[in-house]
């Protein structure tokens, strides 16, 4: 019952940070392509947005396990993108985390949606503190904590699960989501049953979003609680979660790529300024613009694994084998070979050799109540 429980609020929020990261980082690369359609004023003002979100790695410009820097113009490269939970007076926590990569020959994109609970060695880029075994969401929590390091601990956490480098990272508020799908009108869409959906603030009953069968133009909230149900009589579950999902992505590249003014691009480009940070130059970002027509194409994975309960937290157990597929599948994918020297050797479960530790830093502390979200 315990495990039921814990499970459920687990998996509240689950469909949310999944589904807004993947399509932040689908109407990032259609933001990439808008100067291309309006020339000069939109891309001079995707530049200034994007120098705002600049923000420089601790281990500089490349990856510890690449022997030189890549650049997205012309090598195959990854981005880690990351969804942010920012909370007054707590360190903030990564509660969505996708990992991309791109090839150049093939103009294909992989995506790997990574559970916020996974079970997960946590590596401190310093060197410095050995925190152990614990929820992958909690590798920001530590960094944050430790001059706003997040991002860096994040990264060197995913290097040491998947063994293959981590070359670029986008960091994206949750707010920017229903700002993206306001600035675009509001996106079309067709709801499969009658859906009633907690809102963005996670508030039920009179708050709660009622979206009635049919096609229909969602704004923000109404697109938000689109994509998150699934427990709605006839909402399919997971796995018409997961379909939805996908449709709503499309639908808002097909929205994107049709905006009729310089205006709506703009407010588009509006939405994310201030909401994201990134170590992209805006130069990489225009690369990009190559893969927005195969958006719809990507191919997504999501991590296998088991519920766990045995130390008395609740963990997302990877499995092993299908970890070390996705693995293999991502170094081809970027035609990795690992450096000498590097420190992307792990155990099969992404760990390093070192013991499971309990989370005692006050920061990443679970209970059996709402920590778990």
């Amino acid at each position: 019952m315990a495990l039921s429980r814990i499970e459920n609020q687990k998996k509240k929020k689950h469909g949310k940070r999944k589904t807004i990261i993947l399509i932040i980082s689908a109407v990032l690369l259609v933001l990439a392509g808008s100067g291309a359609a309006y020339g000069y004023y939109l891309t001079k003002k995707l530049e200034n947005v994007t120098s705002h979100a600049q923000k420089k790695l601790s281990r500089g410009n490349k990856s510890d396990l690449r022997a030189e820097q890549v650049d997205p113009v012309k090598d195959d490269f990854s981005i880690l993108f990351m969804g942010i939970d920012k909370r007054k007076n707590e360190p903030s926590r990564s509660d969505a985390l996708v990992f991309a990569t791109f090839n150049h020959s093939t103009n294909k994109v992989h995506m790997v949606s990574i559970p916020r609970d996974s079970k997960v060695q946590i590596i401190d880029p310093t060197h410095t503190r050995n925190y152990g075994i614990s929820k992958i969401t909690h590798a920001h929590a530590y960094g944050d904590a430790n001059n706003n390091q997040g991002a860096d601990y994040t990264i060197a956490t995913v290097e040491n699960l998947f063994q293959v480098p981590v070359d670029y990272y986008v960091q994206v508020d949750f707010d920017a989501f229903i700002k993206i799908i306001n600035a675009l009108g509001g996106v079309e869409m067709n709801v499969p049953v009658k859906l009633r959906t907690q809102n963005s603030k996670d508030k039920t009953g009179k708050d709660a979003i009622v979206l009635k069968p049919g096609k229909q133009l969602l704004n923000g909230e109404q697109a938000l609680s689109l994509v998150r149900n699934r427990k709605s009589p006839g909402s399919g579950g997971d796995f018409g979660r997961g379909k939805r999902q996908m449709a709503m992505i499309e639908a808002i590249v097909k929205k994107s790529a049709k905006l009729s003014s310089v205006t709506k691009y703009s407010n588009v480009i509006d939405s994310l300024d201030k909401n994201f940070e990134t170590n992209l130059t805006f130069g990489q970002l225009l690369s990009l613009r190559k893969y927005a027509g195969s958006l719809s194409e990507i191919k997504s994975l999501q991590l296998k694994g088991t519920d766990d309960m045995s130390t008395g937290i609740y963990y997302y157990a990877l499995d092993d084998n299908y970890l070390n597929k996705v693995r293999s599948e991502l170094k081809e994918q970027l035609n990795y070979k690992s450096i000498a020297g590097s420190s992307s050797e792990s155990t099969s479960d992404g760990s390093s050799s070192s013991s499971s530790t309990t989370d005692d830093s006050g920061l990443a502390t679970d209970s059996s109540g709402t920590s778990n979200q």
